[in-house]
């Protein structure tokens, strides 16, 4: 709520400080609106949490929350009747249709005449003054100050210890990673039944057949972590089983995705090929498997896969977690000892868990403890916490960044005790999450919210996240970093509160993937719905618009009959135009007519995303009609994996506040135009497989596609054309992220002088046309001054390997494919004094012997070696890749003994899809 009142106080700020001149007449109402959304913004940080209490200020709120919304949409209606009349009055300059226009377009625009919508605006921003003031004085009445025990935390508490903090902030992954252990050490005792139940015991007949063991417990009691905590336990996954694989299923599934996750832990497949139980069975059939199915909720979900799970009594195992023992019971009726209960830690347990979370330390034998005027307050406010797990780690991450004294944590117990009462009767630990929802600072509010609108057990990508929230305008800017730096900061402080899970570290150890837990999705649900913030839709079939003044729509796509769904859907979209971020996933067919009523309907949207559904029957689209361009706001659009069928970019040139474009996957012939340059809000460019139909050549174009003007760029995916000759792309100075697809020795030279050039590059991707006749000489760029390059792929012949080769000193991922290398690669891959992952893929090194040298590969901690054809003697010696604890061989059939003996450190060992501890790996050699 708050978020809702400060993005209309900005508008309004920028509104004064752009449009100072055209404003004349009405200003005093628009500064007026300021000190109205100031006092609204102070008033709602007290009524916002005591709306539960009564329905008085439950109504107030509303009325509150209608006027935000309101004033925002004025103002953003506002401007782009602003935009319009100026595109109209270029174009009559243009054609000669009007008057001649003398000075500056503001300057036209000053007279009531040329300005009609001026006084419209006056008012309304009048009007809603006007409400504001009668809201003021029901405000002393009942609103302040608040009672029954609540009180406001305010998010980051001020009074907080600096250094606490900062501290804090510095271990922000580290502690993402010890609380996730944290939670993994309770349940000792079901750890060692489930252990048990996957080794089986040898020569027992009934234990060597297929079994399906189950976790059964409420959310939040620890299931999922448990499971985590089993499957990763190398002693057990790695001496047991062969393959393995870890998906979620959650309550709204898609069985052809599920099995395209299973898939993919065994073999390589698309997006684009057919799935099925049949092609699963074949990858698991004559291996030893354990396989997670995470959050089932019914026994249909079951049906559909355990046709694909073969029973050849060699001990396979499947470990499902549930919230339902009639699942549990359901998925395997034979055996009732498959079957664990999960309940809720002891009182023993639960303070231990509260210790950790709540005073992180930064060694693992320093020994918690909670100072004496403290512990009481704790204990009590534990008690609240019902022995459930995830409502302490909440909890602890609540009270890390609070002042150690007896005052804040009493306020923090009243607040516990009052959002108690007001909570989710069907949850006991509902006042500890509230709680956590109410303290964060407003700015982070609606960025907790958004993850309302992903699908449940969903992973997320960071970036994309990112994009979302900056496009949407959450995201504040800060000294001199980036939006993107500045949102980083933001899931980070989300993780550190345990309101966001971490799936997947990157190499550097910032955040890959991250996702949610179903009871904290539950709670922005919850208070999306109350806020009007957002709203979810399973299928194209339920019309949102019954929700009036919802701001964000996800519409996710799963029916039989979504076709016949969608027609109808698009023919009665017209009226959403409060709503700021529209996102169908899973469509399939769209009409071109069906376009022009969604584009028609919603001005005012910042984000638009459409995405087809895996596999062949991905949604296809027609081309887009012109309302596109009338999108002024729109800040993100995503055609990602629609099959566009054609699309015309002068459309898209209209779209000045564009941030991020992703046309990745949409297998489209797209005519670029130098006005691709007049986008200059870009931020993030993807344009993938696109296929470029750009006029002119080499010797006549000066600069396609209007690259070098895209400044504020920081990623690029494209294909590489003749726009290279332009020269733009070297201008690109705040470009972190670069993949240039289809690259041929005639883009070499100028590929080459703009990499140089771009020092602030963090990751970079160049493939090569055809990778196996054409070579690219990319090798010979000196990276010496790219101390940013953090991760480089290279895919296509490298025509200098030498000595004299110069990679990027603070490198920590490598990858080589197709680079036809003749030379030992690891004489200069050994000396990365940072690199921790390599792969050598296809045809990268043509060699038949490589050495890693003492004191070689100082950093390295996991390495691929894959389709390796020729390579038959590999040589680890004393004392290189100490620090190596994954390797994967496959596909390197030459390569008749692996140096396991030497590889000290090895923890993981992969040799053709085939899993082994190194033990096991060396008692197979012998036999």
């Amino acid at each position: 709520m708050e978020a809702a009142i400060e993005f209309s106080l900005r508008k309004s700020t920028t509104l004064i400080s752009d449009e100072i001149g055209l404003l004349s007449g009405v200003d005093d109402q628009v500064y007026q609106l300021q000190n109205n959304l100031r006092w609204m913004s102070n008033s709602i940080k007290y009524a916002d949490e005591k709306r539960r209490v009564s329905q008085r200020v439950s109504d107030w709120v509303r009325d509150i929350r209608r006027i935000a919304f309101d004033a925002e949409d004025v103002i953003d209606e506002f401007i782009i009747k602003l935009h319009l009349q100026r595109l109209e009055e270029q174009r009559k300059k243009r054609h000669n249709l009007g008057a001649r226009i003398k000075g500056s377009l503001k300057f036209c625009f000053t007279t009531t005449k040329q300005l009609p919508f001026r006084h419209e605006l006056g008012d309304q921003i009048r009007g809603i003054n006007d409400r504001v003031h009668k809201l003021s004085n029901t405000n002393d009445t009942y609103i302040l100050p608040l009672e029954n025990g609540a009180t406001f935390l305010g998010g980051f508490d001020t009074t907080a210890n600096n250094s606490l903090q900062e501290k804090i902030k510095s271990r922000r992954a580290a502690i993402a990673r010890e609380k996730y252990q944290d939670a993994a050490n309770i349940h000792e005792n079901s750890a060692r039944q489930i252990t048990d139940s996957l080794m089986g015991k040898e020569g027992d007949g009934d234990q060597k057949r297929l079994r399906i063991i189950s976790i059964v417990g409420m959310g939040g009691v620890g299931k999922t972590t448990l499971a985590k905590r089993v499957y990763y336990n190398d002693n057990i996954v790695m001496q047991n089983f062969q393959t393995f694989a870890f998906v979620y299923v959650s309550q709204t599934y898609i069985v052809k995705d599920l099995l395209r996750s299973l898939i993919k832990h065994f073999s390589s497949v698309t997006d684009e090929e057919e799935v099925s139980c049949s092609r699963l069975y074949n990858c698991l059939q004559g291996s030893k498997y354990l396989i997670v199915l995470d959050d089932i909720w019914n026994t249909d979900a079951w049906d559909s896969l355990k046709c694909a799970f073969p029973n050849e009594n060699n001990g396979s195992r499947v470990l499902i977690t549930t919230r339902l023992k009639d699942v549990a019971r359901y998925a395997d009726s034979s055996c009732s000892t498959n079957i664990h209960e999960l309940g809720v830690i002891s009182e023993t347990e639960s303070w231990e868990l509260f210790l950790k979370t709540t005073f992180p330390s930064s060694s693992s034998s320093q020994q918690l403890v909670c100072p004496k005027e403290l512990e009481g307050l704790g204990k009590d406010m534990l008690t609240k916490c019902h022995g459930l797990p995830l409502a302490i780690v909440v909890l602890g991450s609540l009270l890390s960044s609070k002042e150690r004294s007896e005052h804040v944590w009493s306020r923090v117990t009243d607040s516990v005790n009052w959002h108690l009462s007001q909570g989710n009767d069907a949850y006991k630990c509902w006042g500890i999450l509230a709680l956590s929802y109410y303290d964060l600072p407003y700015f982070l509010k609606p960025c907790f919210l958004y993850m309302s609108l992903f699908p449940e057990d969903g992973e997320i990508r960071a970036t994309k996240l990112f994009q979302y929230w900056i496009a949407e305008g959450f995201v504040e800017k800060r000294d001199q970093k980036t939006l993107e730096d500045v949102a980083e900061d933001y899931l980070e402080e989300l993780i550190r509160r345990s309101l966001i899970q971490v799936d997947r570290f990157r190499c550097d150890g910032r955040v890959k993937t991250c996702r949610i837990h179903d009871l904290l999705r539950e709670l922005a649900i919850l208070e999306s719905k109350e806020d009007q913030f957002s709203h979810i839709c399973s299928g194209v079939q339920e019309l949102f618009l019954n929700q009036s003044n919802v701001r964000r729509v996800a519409v996710y796509n799963t029916a039989d009959d979504a076709q016949n769904q969608e027609e109808h859907y698009f023919t009665e979209c017209r009226q959403g135009i409060t709503v700021r971020s529209l996102m169908f996933r899973g469509l399939h067919f769209v009409q071109h007519n069906q376009l022009d009523s969604l584009f028609g309907g919603f001005k005012l949207l910042r984000v638009l995303e459409f995405s087809g559904s895996t596999g062949q029957s991905t949604g296809r689209f027609p081309s887009l009609p012109k309302e596109l361009g009338e999108l002024l706001h729109l800040r993100y659009l995503s055609f990602e994996n629609t099959k566009l069928e054609k699309l015309n970019t002068g459309y898209l040139m209209k779209l000045v506040n564009l941030q991020t474009l992703n046309l990745n996957l949409c297998g489209t012939k797209l005519a670029l135009e130098d006005k691709i340059g007049s986008l200059h809000q870009l931020r993030h460019l993807y344009l993938g497989d696109l296929r470029h139909d750009i006029t002119g050549t080499a010797s006549t174009a000066t600069n396609h596609l209007g690259i070098g003007n895209l400044t504020n760029l920081q990623s690029l995916r494209i294909e590489a054309g003749d726009w290279i000759y332009g020269g733009g792309l070297k201008s690109l100075c705040s470009l972190k992220k670069l993949r240039i697809h289809g690259c041929s020795s005639t883009h070499s030279v100028q590929i080459s002088d703009a990499i140089v050039r771009l020092v602030g590059l963090k990751s970079l991707m160049l493939q090569s046309v055809n990778t196996l006749t054409e070579g690219v000489p990319l090798i010979s760029i000196n990276f010496a001054s790219h101390t940013n390059l953090q991760n480089l792929l290279l895919k296509g012949e490298l025509d200098a390997w030498t000595g004299s080769v110069s990679f990027p000193p603070n490198l920590t991922k490598l990858i080589l494919e197709e680079s036809l290398i003749v030379t030992d690669p690891m004489v200069i891959l050994e000396k990365l004094p940072k690199l921790t992952f390599l792969h050598l893929g296809f045809r990268s090194y043509v060699g038949e012997k490589m050495v890693c040298s003492e004191g070689g590969f100082v950093s390295l901690q996991t390495l691929r070696l894959a389709s390796l054809e020729k390579l038959e003697q590999w040589i680890v010696e004393n004392g290189a890749l100490e620090k190596l604890t994954h390797l994967e061989i496959l596909l390197c059939r030459k390569m008749a003994k692996l140096p396991v003996k030497q590889l000290i450190s090895l923890q993981k060992l992969t040799v053709n899809a085939i899993h082994y501890t190194p033990k096991q790996w060396l008692e197979a050699q012998k036999s």
